[in-house]
Order: structure tokens, then C-alpha cells, then sequence
């Protein structure tokens, strides 16, 4: 299978997270999700536009471009742990850091001083709290789980797309 066709469904992987996100969790099983949960959508957003760019322009066979698609897919990888390791151990840890969430948020739409951020950040939602989990892990454990997944897909991918240039190729 070509790089072009594994991150174009690499794409879709994150998609599908966040359908399931907003369809099952809030539509079916009513739960509201946390300023934390929505900036870890916010994340998969980010990996799909990586992914969908990387089949565009890596898929053309450029190292350069495999390049820089490896290091946003590193960088992105990075920022999805570092949030959803902050939301775990919120959970973990309940009574230490009480306005962790909240801090986080002021903090954002203070950068972000746009009406939109606001309403997707200060939505509600207790990022200490565990609402659902499935097979012993909550929300954003299985969202470290996919971030980890995609950044590591995605830089192999990278890899591999590295070595299949040919001679002749646009920006080598």
C-alpha cells in the first residue's frame, strides 16, 4: 500500500474518535465533556490535517516534505500527551489540583480572545471527573493510547516514504 493511501486512512482514524466522541458519549450516553476532552479534539483535528497534508505532499515522494510532516506529526503527538497526561492525572488525583481545569482554560482564552474559544473551552464539565470508561480505562487514558498510536504509524510511515524516493523528484 503506497504512504499516500496509509495517511489519508491515518486521517480517518482520528475522525472516527471524535464521531464517537460527540454521536455515542454526548449524544446517546449524555455526557458533557470537559474543556480537557475538547482540547484533545481539538488534537485529532490536528493529526487528520497533518495526515491529510503528509498524503499530499509526502505522498509525492519529497524528502523534505517527509521531513516536516515528521516533525508536526512529532509535534502533534507531543501536545495530545502532554494534554492528556495533564487530564489523567486530574482524574488520579481529584482533590490536589481542583482548579487545574480551570486555570488551563482562563489561560487559553486569554491567548485566544475569540467568542468561539470561549464557548468551546468554558462549555463545563469537571476534568476530575471519570464519567465513562471502557475496559478499566477512562477518556483520556484511550486518547494517550491514540495519540501515542498516531504519532508512532505516522513517523514510520515517514520513514518508510523516506526510502521509497526516486531519483528525479521534486525537492528530494
Amino acid at each position: 500500500m503506497s504512504p499516500r493511501r496509509i495517511f489519508f486512512i491515518l486521517g480517518l482514524v482520528p475522525l472516527a474518535s471524535i464521531a464517537f466522541a460527540k454521536f455515542y458519549l454526548e449524544d446517546i450516553q449524555l455526557l458533557e465533556p470537559c474543556p480537557y476532552c475538547m482540547l484533545q479534539r481539538g488534537i485529532m483535528l490536528l493529526f487528520t490535517i497533518v495526515f491529510w497534508l503528509s498524503a499530499i505532499f509526502v505522498g509525492q515522494g519529497s524528502r523534505f516534505f517527509s521531513w516536516i510532516s515528521m516533525l508536526l506529526t512529532f509535534a502533534v503527538g507531543l501536545l495530545g500527551l502532554f494534554i492528556s497526561g495533564k487530564h489523567i492525572l486530574l482524574q488520579l488525583n481529584p482533590g490536589v489540583d481542583s482548579l487545574g481545569c480551570t486555570q488551563t482554560t482562563l489561560a487559553i482564552t486569554e491567548v485566544f480572545d475569540y467568542q468561539i474559544v470561549r464557548d468551546i473551552l468554558m462549555r463545563g464539565g469537571d476534568c476530575s471527573v471519570v464519567d465513562w470508561t471502557f475496559l478499566g480505562l477512562s477518556i483520556p487514558m484511550w486518547t494517550a493510547i491514540l495519540t501515542l498510536f498516531l504519532a508512532f504509524v505516522g513517523i514510520l510511515v515517514n520513514l518508510v516514504a523516506r526510502k521509497r524516493v526516486t531519483k528525479g523528484r521534486w525537492l528530494r
